[in-house]
């Protein structure tokens, strides 16, 4: 399955119980890239970088760039946790 496959069946589920996490992510921090919003959706649904790299057919050191960037973007300092960044938006 191509990944473009598999972030719509993600996200077509993701979506239903997450909205209110969404239309935060979206309306908060509108920079966000397409490659970032799905990493912060994956981050949001428990997945770990290195699932988020399978997933998204990405090397991990990209997807550490990912977060690195989103980090920035986002605020969030180095000894804050972003997964926990993420989970605490609704």
């Amino acid at each position: 399955m191509s990944s473009d496959n598999t972030w719509a069946n993600f996200f077509s589920q993701f979506s239903q119980t997450q909205g209110d996490f969404i239309q935060a992510l979206t309306l908060t921090f509108p920079d966000l890239s397409s490659s970032q919003f799905r990493v912060c959706s994956y981050l949001k649904a428990g997945y770990n970088t290195r699932e988020i790299a399978e997933e998204m057919s990405l090397s991990v050191r990209s997807v550490e760039s990912h977060r690195y960037r989103i980090r920035r973007k986002l605020g969030v300092g180095k000894s804050e946790n972003l997964a926990m960044y993420i989970h605490s938006l609704h």
